[in-house]
C-alpha cells in the first residue's frame, strides 16, 4: 500500500476521539475483472490501536469491509500529548502503521 494511513486524534477535556483512514483495496476474492478473471482476495485481517504503547482495541476484519475503511473511536481519560498508534496486517502478510498524538480540539 503506497498511500499513507491518515490518523487524527483530538481531545476535549478528558474525552478523546480518533479517526483513522486505512488505504487498502479490501478485495473479497469474489469480484471479476473486465476479462472475467477473478480478482484475488486481498483484505485486512487484523487492526490494533494503542495509546501510549498499550493496546486498547484489537479487532479482526474480513472480506465484507469496503475499500479504504474509515474507523472512529472514542476514549475517556486521555490528554493532549498522549501517543496514538494504529497497525494493521492483511491476508498477504503486508503491514501498515501510523502514529500521532492527541491534539487539543
Amino acid at each position: 500500500m503506497s498511500d499513507p494511513i491518515k490518523i487524527r486524534a483530538t481531545v476535549k477535556g478528558s474525552d478523546g476521539e480518533v479517526r483513522v483512514l486505512l488505504p487498502h483495496p479490501m478485495e473479497s476474492g469474489q469480484r471479476r475483472d473486465a476479462g472475467g478473471q477473478a480478482v484475488p482476495a486481498h483484505f485486512i485481517t487484523s487492526v490494533t490501536l494503542s495509546i501510549n504503547g498499550r493496546p486498547v482495541i484489537e479487532g479482526g476484519l474480513g472480506t465484507a469491509v469496503s475499500a479504504n475503511p474509515l474507523f472512529g473511536f472514542q476514549f475517556a481519560g486521555v490528554k493532549a500529548g498522549d501517543k496514538v498508534a494504529i497497525a494493521w496486517l492483511d491476508n498477504k502478510g503486508q503491514r501498515g502503521n501510523a502514529e500521532t498524538v492527541f491534539a487539543a480540539g
